[in-house]
């Protein structure tokens, strides 16, 4: 059960009278912490500083290999931590190639596989769910459902973060609270309006937890500061209370629950040098939040040594801009008791922490990172009853009764920058099937690739379904969806187009048919001066700045004839990558997150597109744009990227939207 009152007041002794004359320097001393710990700087009081990259913890090792054994090679501990953070809104992977990682349903799947060996699971997230990116009512419904499938997993506790703050937290908490629902409890030591009695704490928040998992098992208590750089960020969000005051009455508070373990969740975003770059400025960082964590440590450890029935700070969750986690928990020093978990962001990785009692006294603890792959997908007979699925199912419906579509914002494709002393666009978005009316060989090439079937394959989706209503989806599977007069964005006259979009205008359906998948519009922009004029040479550079010529179609025909023909390949591969800004455009969607074999041998733009004729649609037969040559062909020569980028230049096609 629960047991989190409000903290007592911290009561500090007065020294006997005869002891106040000689203890009279030793307090001034202690007292000079002080000053610096108020404002949330946590100053190293013992131990220095400098030597937890050193001092890791050893696991227990298997006598018979020599090694850590795996988690399912562990003896039954008392119970486990299942230990996470920095989601950033990643409630699920996304992407158009395997293998993915990620995801609340896999993490679900995995925390039922250590329930099912019989041990208690008790979840604990550092905080930054929340995305701050995007559609700012889509946030809230994201954040509420990654809350919602934590519960499901037995989280108890998650820390408010940077990102919780700017959602901004009230919106956000107010999204998430259900009268009947308390768990995770969001947590916060030092935000103002998380006491008892102010706003946060009427919303569930709360300045720590005590976490009870049965009558048998040892209490823990968690709590969650904020450094004091990140304060000063933040100064104008949120009031911030004493993290001086706080602390001392929160470790109180810990003892009065009889708690006999501690953990602090510490969120620091570090002030750095701006001349400080590069690997050097990530190495800063980091070095700058462990220092902070061990000023903690210390601090809690000279409170428990003071007063015994104050648990030990065993673990210190920290945040990480490192994707891939360390693997061994981290012993900030020696001298303090506590070990720090970095376990990376987007839900990538969990961290599995066994608790175990010490015949010595106290406790160990054995410590694995578990990366949440294709191993945790749920088996597609238990899809059906899944409570996460279903928790996305819920969202997905959620998005389409908001109409998150139509609350999708859009910006300017390069194409409908409006003319000096006009308004309105020079061009709107008309469908492939206008291109394949003129274009008819690269219409029947597009038609038979996977980009024709983009907005299909989401239609078509079960266990989760849905995602067709997600404009995070729908914006790299269907055409224009960022531009007006994109996807869900009809415009029948230019010039009247003005924010916010024209979603649910007349003909939206008619126009939305036309523009399902990844069509020709995708990559030469919006069409609608194209066919109006197709014979207006002054819109080529803008419908195709990566128009091939003569040679370069000579080139392409004799490698077809002859793939092997590696002299030929290199000369296109240098003319290739001279257009660079085809796979620019590419990435907008196929980035290395969503499209994780983008760039290797063999997956490369190039590959794709002249080798495995992926969206090849060359050579072009259309004789109306193209007529019979009635020069004799150039020559081939020896092309080099001296001569491709200097020949002519390239403009290329801009979207100015950033991708999440």
């Amino acid at each position: 059960m629960i047991a989190n009152q409000s903290p007592p007041p911290a009561s500090l002794p007065s020294p006997a009278p005869r002891a106040r004359r000689r203890l009279i320097p030793l307090v001034a001393i202690a007292l000079l912490p002080l000053f610096f710990l108020s404002s949330g700087y946590w100053l190293l009081c013992q131990a220095p500083t400098r030597h937890h990259e050193e001092e890791q913890e050893t696991p227990p090792v298997n006598q018979d290999t020599g090694a850590a054994p795996k988690w399912n090679q562990w003896q039954k501990p008392l119970f486990a931590f299942v230990v996470s953070g920095q989601m950033h809104g990643y409630y699920d992977p996304c992407g158009c190639s395997d293998p993915q990682y990620g995801g609340l349903v896999r993490r679900y799947n995995f925390v039922e596989a250590l329930k099912a060996k019989g041990w208690e699971v008790v979840g604990i997230d550092l905080g930054e769910l929340a995305q701050t990116q995007g559609i700012q009512k889509q946030n809230l419904l994201k954040f509420d459902l990654s809350m919602k499938a934590l519960a499901t997993m037995n989280y108890r506790a998650v820390g408010i973060g940077k990102h919780e703050i700017l959602t901004p937290l009230g919106d956000a908490l107010a999204e998430t609270w259900n009268q009947k629902r308390l768990f995770p409890r969001p947590i916060s030591m030092t935000l103002a309006d998380a006491a008892p009695g102010q706003n946060y704490h009427n919303l569930n928040a709360r300045p720590y937890e005590i976490i009870a998992i049965n009558d048998k098992l040892p209490k823990i208590g968690v709590l969650n500061m904020v450094g004091p750089d990140m304060r000063e960020q933040l100064k104008g969000q949120e009031k911030f209370l004493s993290n001086m005051a706080e602390f001392p009455k929160t470790l109180e508070a810990f003892a009065d629950a009889k708690a006999e373990i501690g953990v602090i969740l510490h969120h620091e975003h570090p002030e750095i040098n701006p001349n400080i770059t590069g690997i050097a400025r990530i190495n800063a960082i980091l070095q700058k939040r462990r220092d902070m964590a061990l000023n903690a440590a210390v601090f809690a450890d000279t409170a428990h040594k003071k007063n015994p029935k104050i648990p030990p700070i065993h673990l210190m969750m920290i945040l990480t801009d490192e994707p891939e986690p360390p693997a061994l928990l981290h012993a900030l020093n020696p001298k303090v008791p506590t070990h720090c978990i970095e376990i990376g962001h987007k839900g990538t990785y969990v961290g599995l922490v066994g608790v175990y009692r010490d015949p010595k006294g106290g406790y160990r603890f054995q410590y694995e990172i578990v990366k949440m792959g294709p191993e945790w997908e749920t088996p597609k007979q238990k899809k059906a009853g899944h409570p996460v699925i279903a928790l996305i199912d819920e969202y997905n419906r959620k998005l389409k009764a908001q109409d998150m579509l139509g609350k999708a914002p859009r910006t300017l494709h390069l194409s409908q920058l409006v003319e000096p002393g006009k308004n309105g666009l020079k061009a709107t978005y008309v469908g492939s099937d206008q291109c394949g009316k003129c274009h008819d060989h690269a219409w029947t090439v597009w038609a038979k690739t996977s980009h024709a079937k983009a907005t299909d394959r989401l239609e078509n989706l079960k266990n989760p379904s849905g995602r067709h209503f997600d404009p995070e989806c729908m914006k790299c599977h269907t055409t224009g969806f960022q531009h007006p007069g994109g996807y869900n964005d009809f415009v029948q006259n230019p010039a009247a187009w003005a924010l916010p979009a024209n979603a649910g205008k007349p003909n939206v359906e008619a126009h939305n048919k036309a523009l399902r998948g990844v069509s020709c519009e995708s990559c030469h922009g919006p069409g609608s001066e194209h066919v109006k004029a197709p014979r207006n040479k002054a819109l080529y550079p803008l419908i195709n700045p990566f128009r091939v010529k003569d040679e370069e179609r000579k080139l392409v025909a004799m490698l077809e004839q002859n793939p092997k023909n590696k002299q030929v390949e290199a000369q296109l591969r240098t003319i290739f990558n001279a257009k660079g800004g085809m796979g620019a455009a590419c990435m907008h969607c196929h980035d290395l997150e969503n499209d994780v074999h983008w760039g290797k041998p063999g997956k490369d733009l190039f590959d794709k597109w002249i080798i495995q004729k992926h969206v090849h649609h060359l050579p072009e037969r259309n004789p109306l744009l193209n007529p019979p040559a009635k020069q004799k062909e150039p020559e081939l020569k020896k092309v080099n990227a001296t001569e491709v980028q200097g020949a002519e230049p390239r403009p290329i096609i801009i979207d100015i939207i950033e991708k999440k």
